[in-house]
């Protein structure tokens, strides 16, 4: 068993909210997290696109950057990025094996519990981007905010992409549970940058000391031309026009909330961010991607409602005479029948398939839901899915298939060498 599925094993401890753990294992390093500048991401959706595209402006501004990200598409390797690259196999391992020890003797000496995956996980991202001597750490929470083992910083500035419903059986069932614990990120005296929310978020948001910058407040981005030509205008600057790779009006307005967060840091840094080179260079897998052409099939990550009507605008959007056919498959704790009767509109085909992860659901359960939200599906597998549905696009003109769901979606058609 190498390092990474040992590391894997802690996966079936599940998700234990609390910052004690993760306290105690850094302090046993050294409190690596401590050196680093940090800009913390939380949100229900469009955290890892915003943190790719903070990423990619800093590198292109001379920036050393680290990048903490969850979940991986392909690699374990890919949640830590230095300078957009993938950490090495070899340092992965050392830094794995060197966490899982300290945290098996914190456990034996102290009788705290046992570190969980995304503990030790986060762990290594600090000690790594701290040993490297990064200048600008990015960091993405896995869930919520406030007990969320990321939390450990105190960030330049905390930035809260739009928040929703999702995580219900850990975060609350209302948005303003959801919220407050996405707050928790917002540190005193440090400025946060938002995405629009709802005046009951909003609420949650705000804190005394904190100053809440609203990115369609400080950044105007305004769509001129296709796919994705932007015009984009802060306080102090006019940016000539930006090609964005990353395509739909929900990465419109991610991308106005990174370049509201780099104002920011630029105030607060003294340096002139590489806004054009840095945006029209950004990549971020399953993200509205295209996975071939011919015939046209898109993955996108998109795994709860917010996500699902976001998707269903992009498509109405970019392809607004076309039929869609879905490739559909989902975790167990999403709230799936909501997503897809967000999508309902666009099915004029669908079909369901499993996803091979420990939370992952059968094609027979998905394509049930699917039955729920009036869209009928054919269960199917993986490899079957994909022939029946190119079959189905290549019959007439205008057709497209969405393969969607679930992020780990991305790993199942590699494994089928999709």
């Amino acid at each position: 068993m190498n390092p990474v599925e040992k590391l894997f094993q802690r996966t079936t401890q599940g998700v234990k909210p609390g910052l004690d753990v993760i306290t105690a294992l850094l302090e046993a390093q050294g409190n690596p997290h401590q050196k680093l500048a940090v800009i913390h991401v939380a949100g229900t959706n469009g955290k890892g696109s915003v943190c790719a595209m903070l990423e990619s402006v800093l590198r292109a501004s001379g920036f050393k950057t680290g990048l903490y990200t969850s979940p991986h598409l392909i690699d374990f390797s890919e949640r830590f990025r230095i300078n957009g690259e993938p950490i090495p196999e070899e340092k992965l391992n050392g830094c794995i094996t060197l966490m899982e020890e300290k945290a098996d003797e914190m456990e034996q000496a102290t009788g705290v519990r046992g570190a969980t995956f995304f503990e030790v996980s986060t762990a290594i991202a600090y000690q790594y981007f701290a040993d490297e001597a990064v200048d600008i750490a990015i960091i993405e929470t896995g869930m919520g905010g406030r007990w969320d083992a990321t939390n450990v910083v105190i960030p330049l500035v905390s930035v809260i992409t739009h928040i929703d419903i999702d995580h219900t059986n850990f975060l609350g069932d209302t948005i303003e549970a959801i919220a407050a614990e996405k707050a928790g990120i917002i540190k005193l005296g440090r400025p946060a940058v938002s995405s629009p929310q709802s005046e009951a978020v909003l609420a949650e948001l705000r804190k005394p000391g904190v100053r809440i910058i609203g990115s369609t407040e400080a950044v105007s981005v305004v769509k001129i031309g296709d796919p994705q030509k932007l015009k984009i205008e802060t306080h102090s600057r006019n940016l000539p026009a930006v090609n964005l790779p990353l395509l739909g009006e929900c990465q419109r307005e991610n991308c106005a909330v990174a370049v509201a967060a780099l104002e920011v840091l630029a105030d607060m840094l003294d340096f002139e961010p590489a806004f054009k080179k840095g945006l029209e260079s950004v990549a971020w897998g399953a993200r509205f991607q295209t996975l071939q052409t011919d015939p046209l099939i898109i993955l996108d990550g998109a795994h709860n409602p917010s996500a699902g009507r976001a998707l269903a605008k992009t498509l109405r959007e970019l392809y607004p005479k076309h039929q869609v056919g879905f490739i559909l498959g989902f975790l167990e704790d999403k709230e799936a029948v909501e997503f897809l009767r967000a999508i309902k509109p666009l099915a004029a085909k669908a079909w369901t398939i499993p996803i091979d992860v420990p939370r992952g659901t059968t094609a027979e359960h998905v394509a049930i839901q699917c039955g729920v939200a009036g869209i009928e599906a054919v269960p199917s597998d993986v490899s079957g899915a994909w022939k029946s549905s190119r079959d189905w696009a290549t019959a007439e003109p205008n057709r497209l298939v969405v393969i969607t769901g679930s992020l780990y979606l991305k790993q199942e058609l590699e494994r089928k060498s999709m």
